[in-house]
């Protein structure tokens, strides 16, 4: 099968390769902009286009030439905390074009894959009930705002021109790879203040709830559901269990052996109280069993 991952130089994307490259029936091509950071590649044996999303001419010529079977969309230039002017940005740049691309895909019998938010997508929530897929959309983040807005585009395209789509909503991924020193993801985040001797900052008093998926358990279970076919669903990834921040950085503590300082700032609307997936719908499809805690131990060890 030939996959063409758009955005597969990333944190995730790049987990995603990993997988895919180490079974041959797979021939895998990236899609990367000029200016983008291709290292988490290096070692791998791939095919790399450097062109822009936005330049759909060429990519349509790309996938022609390679005669490109599934496409997974893995572009997003958003975080949870962008602005609206990141967000013109973003539609711009990135949802736009896909939508072009979603169309040309139909028209070529190509399959779209879209790797949604399952932490954004569905807004808040006061109570502690797991998100299933059929719960309404109410993002409350130009980030979510604008996964809601590529899905809806995808379903619209699925409708009125047969599209062949998979739709999957990961919870929030953690493991190497992922950019210690940035601004998004609070494991890899938080062992990036520990290293630096610096205290870690939480948005609020750290009783919000997220589900952690370790990122090699992510692409498991999506190499899993392209090989069996999965087509013309939406389905959450996740470990189907709740943290607290504060959780987390008690079981940092323990296995760093670091005593690190938090500091507690005001909390920020773009922010959803709690966020467990439902992961009964995937268990159907393919089953991955794993431990989450142990996800955690060998990431910060290694």
């Amino acid at each position: 099968m030939n996959i063409l991952f758009i955005g597969g130089a990333g944190f995730i994307g790049s987990s995603l390769v990993k997988r895919f490259i180490s079974d041959e029936k797979h021939s895998v091509f990236i899609l990367e902009p000029e200016f983008a950071d291709i290292s988490r590649l290096k070692d791998y044996n791939l095919t790399v286009f450097r062109s822009s999303l936005s330049n759909i001419n060429e990519v349509k010529n790309i996938l022609l030439t390679n005669k490109i079977e599934v496409v997974v969309h893995l572009v997003s230039t958003l975080i949870p905390g962008s602005t609206y002017d990141d967000y013109i940005g973003e539609f711009k740049n990135v949802i736009f074009p896909s939508i072009k691309l979603m169309e040309f895909c139909a028209n070529e019998d190509i399959k779209f894959v879209y790797f949604s938010s399952g932490g954004t997508i569905y807004g808040n929530r006061t109570t502690f009930q797991p998100f299933v897929e059929t719960d309404s959309m109410e993002p409350i983040s130009y980030y979510g705002w604008s996964k809601q807005m590529m899905e809806n585009s995808i379903l619209f395209k699925n409708r009125t021109q047969k599209l062949k789509f998979l739709i999957v909503r990961p919870s929030n991924p953690y493991g190497h790879g992922q950019n210690l020193y940035g601004k998004q993801g609070l494991v890899a985040v938080a062992i990036g203040k520990i290293i630096e001797n610096k205290p870690v900052e939480v948005w609020g008093d750290g009783s919000a709830i997220r589900d952690y998926i370790y990122i090699e358990d992510l692409a498991n279970i999506f190499y899993q559901l392209i090989n069996k076919d999965v087509c013309n669903e939406t389905i959450n990834l996740g470990s189907g269990r709740g943290f607290s921040v504060n959780d987390v950085l008690a079981f940092l503590k323990i296995i760093s052996k670091a005593d690190f300082k938090i500091e507690y700032k005001n909390a920020r609307p773009v922010d959803v109280s709690n966020m467990v997936l439902d992961i009964e719908k995937n268990e159907t499809v393919c089953r991955c069993d794993f431990d989450a805690n142990v996800g955690w131990y060998f990431f910060i060890l290694s």
